[in-house]
């Protein structure tokens, strides 16, 4: 189960990425509805929710033809688990590899949001 913590995080950046939209063009945000999802599934994980794709889809915004896609693709790359092929009404599952990778980026995120007090953010 993913940490509390990080689930606000990945909370709060969804927020974020959603909000810009009010101001600026959607369209200048397309293109990550793969990475929103996985931060949907890390943030329900961590309240011990499973999602549906279709469930997950309306959670970030996304069309549900684009959406089979990422899901199908996700599912290759052994980030989700559901079982492979699109369906909308599947539940799916982050893998450990794709909790571990959210929870260390995260992490790292955190970080660099809220550096400890003395210590200096990493710089790009």
């Amino acid at each position: 189960m993913a940490d509390d913590a990080l689930a606000e995080l990945a909370r709060a950046i969804l927020v974020v990425r959603q909000d810009r939209r009010r101001d600026l063009p959607p369209e200048l945000f397309g293109g990550e509805l793969a990475y929103e999802l996985l931060l949907l599934l890390f943030i329900a994980d961590s309240h011990g929710r499973r999602l549906t794709g279709r469930t997950a889809l309306e959670g970030v915004g996304g069309q549900a033809q684009t959406g089979r896609r990422w899901i199908e693709y996700l599912t290759r790359e052994g980030l989700i688990i559901g079982d492979g092929d699109g369906n909308l009404d599947d539940t799916l599952t982050l893998t450990p590899r794709a909790l571990n990778a959210l929870e260390r980026w995260l992490t790292d995120a955190g970080t660099t949001l809220n550096p400890a007090p003395g210590v200096t953010a990493p710089s790009q």
